[in-house]
């Protein structure tokens, strides 16, 4: 028997008015769950029906320019206040889902059969072997470190996504348009920090809060990719964005950024291609001589100019027992900076050691209390961090010397295709720019807490799964599934996703 089409309407319309009432209960009680799951379906009812691209795509792509522009604000949101529902997990949830139900239904692999997919898969798999007996005497804190892991995930739902021209791109532009963002939004956070913090909220949650070593960290990537899309298209527009977010970087006061850009622009030169970082060097030094003369004319001395921030904070870099003095007042604890990273890593290295060196102390373990005792003796206060700052360290300290073998291979793989993108025979100019911003990310993992938390892991996992996606497709991939960045294209996602 079939409804009429009144009375059909009638039953929607009776369910639609019982949930509503539900849903308005609950907002009243502060509850946003099933308010927040409703809008969700809805959305990605829209989403589907109104553009050609997946749904887990949209939803990478979101995350993408979220965690770029909202950093430390946005990955604190939740979804729920039963249960912490991040954007991170939410979208490793439905889109995971989505990858394995599609994996089956085409009856392949949700991973490719490469040396890197291999190293990766096997190391995930020994963190979450490792993870589970952790969590037996941790808990909670031990799913909350294992994180480190699972957000490799990510690498898997962007290699998968990127087998689509259209789905490559639309990441392209994100990540493009989530640091473009950061020329605007970082300084007016700089400027306006209470209207951020105090009123841009969600439950009390700010929904953009800058980590400003991380945002730096982005920064470097984002001067990288604008470079390299400089370079095929030769639009100046390009060229001055690169520009801007690497001086906004200098005056972010991260160091790890320095290094990170260095790196990246480093790899570019074994690639052939010396002009970015010549452009950088050549940038530089001509905002020094202009910053030195203005100086000059104003009878100041240079070193109460920007110059001895940047000078200091350089030197910093290549001294890591901390013994020089700073005098600027935005370098001064560098120094102490320094020591405190050096005396963390030789404490957890020494209790790994100690204890089980093979296969580490463990998720959920604190790897902060050995380095409590020894650096702050005599204070009483908490100390909430949790990794040392260096994730081969952390990753040594977690899973021991099996876990950090693993990554190890991990890393040799990932050198090896990055060469190959840039001198191999086989040159890949749109992976190489992946890979280098990659390195980025993971040269800044280092020397901060990076690649522990879904800020940093979710670009990282992403970038490196779109550039293995991109090396490996052959002269012998079949027709129309190749993946190729055009400049058209690519500027129209970008005008949309920055356009208000």
């Amino acid at each position: 028997m079939t409804l009429s089409p009144v009375w059909r309407t009638r039953l929607f319309a009776l369910a639609g008015s019982m949930l509503a009432v539900v849903i308005g209960v609950q907002i009243a009680n502060g509850s946003f769950f099933w308010a927040s799951l409703c809008l969700g379906a809805c959305v990605a009812l829209v989403v589907t029906r109104t553009q050609s691209l997946r749904l887990d795509t949209v939803m990478l792509g979101a995350v993408l320019v979220g965690y770029i522009v909202g950093n430390r604000g946005f990955a604190q949101f939740s979804f729920s206040n039963v249960f912490p529902l991040l954007p991170a997990e939410l979208v490793l949830l439905v889109a995971g889902a989505m990858l394995f139900v599609s994996s089956a239904q085409q009856r392949e692999l949700p991973w490719r059969r490469d040396p890197l997919n291999t190293a990766l898969l096997l190391w995930m798999l020994a963190g979450t072997i490792r993870a589970l007996f952790g969590a037996r005497a941790y808990g909670f804190a031990a799913a909350r470190d294992y994180a480190l892991v699972y957000y490799g995930g990510f690498f898997f739902l962007a290699q998968r996504a990127a087998r689509d021209p259209a789905a490559a791109r639309f990441l392209h532009g994100c990540l493009l348009a989530g640091c473009a963002l950061l020329l605007v939004i970082h300084p007016l956070f700089t400027a306006f920090p209470d209207f951020f913090l105090n009123t841009a909220t969600v439950r009390g949650v700010p929904l953009i809060f800058y980590k400003d070593d991380l945002a730096g960290n982005f920064m470097a990537m984002g001067s990288l990719l604008f470079y390299v899309r400089f370079g095929r298209t030769k639009h100046l527009l390009y060229l001055a964005v690169s520009l801007a977010l690497a001086a906004l970087m200098i005056t972010t006061n991260s160091r790890s950024s320095m290094v990170g850009l260095g790196v990246g622009a480093a790899w570019l030169a074994f690639g052939g291609r010396w002009k970015f970082p010549v452009l950088l060097f050549a940038t530089g030094l001509t905002a020094a001589v202009v910053i030195f003369f203005v100086a000059y004319f104003r009878n100041q001395s240079w070193q109460q100019t920007p110059l001895q921030s940047v000078y200091e904070r350089t030197l910093s870099i290549v001294d890591p027992q901390g013994q020089r003095s700073y005098q600027a007042e935005d370098i001064a604890s560098k120094g102490d900076n320094n020591v405190f990273r050096m005396v963390w890593w030789r404490a957890a290295i020494d209790e790994t050691l100690e204890n089980n060196a093979w296969f580490g102390l463990g998720f959920g373990y604190d790897l902060a209390d050995r380095f409590v005792r020894q650096y702050f003796p005599d204070s009483s206060e908490d100390f909430t961090a949790r990794s040392p700052h260096n994730v081969l360290i952390t990753i040594f300290a977690r899973m021991g010397i099996v876990g950090s073998a693993v990554f190890l291979a991990l890393l040799a793989i990932i050198t090896a295709r990055t060469w190959q993108s840039l001198r191999g025979p086989q040159r890949n100019a749109e992976a190489s720019a992946y890979w280098c911003a990659a390195w980025i990310i993971l040269v800044c993992a280092c020397f901060g807490v990076v690649l522990e938390g879904p800020m940093g892991a979710v670009v990282f996992w992403t970038t490196l799964g779109l550039a293995n996606a991109l090396t490996l497709q052959s002269p012998g991939t079949p027709p129309g599934s190749e993946v190729v960045l055009h400049p058209a294209e690519s500027e129209h996602v970008v005008s949309v996703l920055t356009t208000p």
